[in-house]
């Protein structure tokens, strides 16, 4: 690496040559390996006509379908609401998803499949369906809808949502309904119990009687069985979306009990996915709200309530992270949604129904609010090297170690960005880890994806103290203001002159950011990999210790 010193010698040299050449000649030797320091940035410089840069690469690669963490189906098929087990007998989490089949040659319509982890870094797929649609178009179960498997005494029950899009016609009046298939193994195929009794929404009762009745959850809790089922009722005069519960003494018939959870003040649409499950001495109720497209959650001392909202904030991750559940071997706990493609793979795309599997290790915090973290093997599958090569570095900065990538960036007005761009990093799935801290903020900071210039047509993952927020905008940054919508944050409370230990992992087009053990952010970004990045500081004092990069 040159010392400024010897950057300013060099480009006085080359200017010199130049006007002795006297001739209209340009320099245009991508190859020239060349730092630029502060003093020779220009907002408006070209990279393209100035012989010490490299090019900016910002080019989208082709969306792939090599997922090992981010798992995808078999055939690139999308992966939706995610059902896992831990099953003793095995030693082994299954996951069971609803997989993006839709009337094609198989004439299945969301058909449950499974894999199979012991520690979410890598999945085996088992490549038959556990439960199938029925191709009779009046049957209740025409099509599969998300539900959950529950253990007893060796038989796994898989109660599921029966969904008919033929509602309505002469032979379906209900279009959801709750319905059962059981299994003596987790890995095959599930068989559907014919004389259990489809349980419809609760009649006379102001239920949405016909439609919006699904997402079965099974617990057990002092000797009865819970079902929370994900419905629509009028409470009070508004019609919004609530969880019904049922109990049972035998997992077969089932009766209405209450309302659950009505969202308190709180008006959801649909709380779909519902889950209840305890860690330690807590217990927790998630759901995934339809319309912010996020998971929410509530805690209580209690499996049935009253629920109360954590002390810190009720989403876990971002709305890219949806349908989530928990799942504990007893020793270690996760939680797993899906992150949605997008129609033609586009940063610009509208979001799909289904996408990739996504899971975070879940622990608690003092107060017992949750935190998501890497998953362990995640982490320490990730131990090989990657060499960071240099691209620029612009505005004000200080290299603080000979040996590390680490750096001081200053910038003291907006839109004045302070920077340090990299080559991109050729690897289907990589981590990049750091420790930030910084003394001042008063816009921002954090790391630029998928990098077309300096400033401003870039990806800005970024942390906003002012807001207490971590955000990936793909808004241009010469556009962003503190009215613009995020396209996907989370709330963080940022506080100055503290180290916050941050990973990033990047597989393919999934981008998942994790602060200080705490939250993490999932995104879906095309235009991540294999283009150039950085770190940047805008009208903020921030330290960047010990960039580095990592793959397995």
């Amino acid at each position: 690496m040159k010392s400024k010193n010897e950057i300013k010698l060099f480009t006085t040299v080359l200017l010199l040559s130049l006007f002795i050449l006297a001739n209209s000649c340009q320099v245009t030797d991508d190859s020239v390996d060349t730092i630029q320091g502060p003093d020779l940035t220009n907002p408006d410089d070209d990279p393209d006509t100035d012989p010490v840069f490299e090019n900016l690469q910002c080019t989208p690669q082709i969306e792939q379908s090599d997922y090992s963490i981010y798992k995808i189906g078999s055939n690139g098929r999308r992966i939706g609401d995610l059902m896992p087990i831990y099953d003793d007998a095995s030693n082994k989490f299954y996951i069971y998803y609803l997989k993006d089949i839709w009337n094609d040659d198989s004439n299945q319509r969301h058909p449950w499949y499974t894999l199979s982890t012991t520690d979410f870094s890598s999945y085996d797929e088992i490549s038959s369906e556990i439960i199938n649609s029925s191709s009779a178009g009046c049957d209740q179960d025409f099509a599969i809808g998300s539900g959950s498997v529950f253990i007893e005494d060796n038989i796994y029950y898989g109660f599921y949502t029966g969904h008919n899009p033929n509602f309505p016609s002469s032979c379906v009046t209900k279009k959801e309904g709750v319905m059962l298939a059981t299994s003596n193994n987790p890995a095959a195929g599930f068989t559907k119990n014919e004389s259990f009794t489809t349980i419809y929404a609760p009649t006379g009762m102001q239920f949405d009687e016909q439609d919006n009745f699904r997402d079965p959850y099974v617990f057990e809790d002092a000797g009865t069985y819970y079902m929370l089922v994900s419905a629509r009722a009028n409470i009070g005069g508004v019609f919004k979306g609530v969880i019904a519960s049922y109990t049972s003494t035998d997992l077969l018939s089932w009766t209405y009990d209450d309302i659950f959870y009505d969202g308190d003040n709180s008006t959801y649409f649909m709380m779909e996915t519902a889950q209840v499950f305890k860690m330690g001495s807590m217990y927790y109720l998630i759901f995934s709200d339809i319309d912010s497209r996020k998971v929410i959650y509530r805690k209580s001392s209690s499996a049935i309530g009253p629920w109360e909202q954590p002390t810190g904030s009720e989403f876990l991750d971002g709305n890219d992270f949806y349908a989530a559940k928990a799942v504990s071997n007893g020793t270690d706990a996760f939680i797993m949604g899906w992150t949605a493609r997008t129609e033609n793979n586009l940063d610009s795309g509208v979001k799909t129904w289904g996408g990739n599997l996504v899971a975070h290790k879940l622990t608690q915090d003092s107060n017992g609010d949750l935190m998501l973290s890497i998953p362990d093997a995640v982490s320490s599958g990730m131990q090989t090297e990657i060499a960071l090569e240099l691209n620029r570095e612009i505005g004000t900065f200080v290299k603080t170690d000979a040996n590390e990538e680490s750096y001081d960036l200053s910038s003291s007005t907006n839109n004045n960005v302070s920077a340090v761009f990299y080559e991109p990093i050729d690897a289907p799935r990589y981590l990049i880890s750091t420790t930030v801290s910084y003394s001042q903020s008063n816009r921002d900071f954090g790391f630029f994806l998928g990098a077309c210039d300096e400033n401003d047509d870039v990806i800005s993952l970024r942390f906003v103290p002012s807001e207490n927020k971590i955000r990936l905008d793909k808004t241009t940054r010469s556009s962003l203001s503190s009215s613009t919508i995020s396209d996907n944050e989370t709330s963080f409370t940022l506080e100055p002159n503290v180290d916050y230990d941050v990973k990033m992992v990047v597989e393919n087009s999934i981008v998942v950011i994790y602060v200080n053990n705490q939250v993490a952010l999932t995104s879906r970004v095309y235009k991540a990999p294999n283009t150039s990045w950085g770190v940047f500081a805008d009208n903020s004092s921030v330290s960047f210790k010990t960039i580095k990069v990592t793959k397995p």
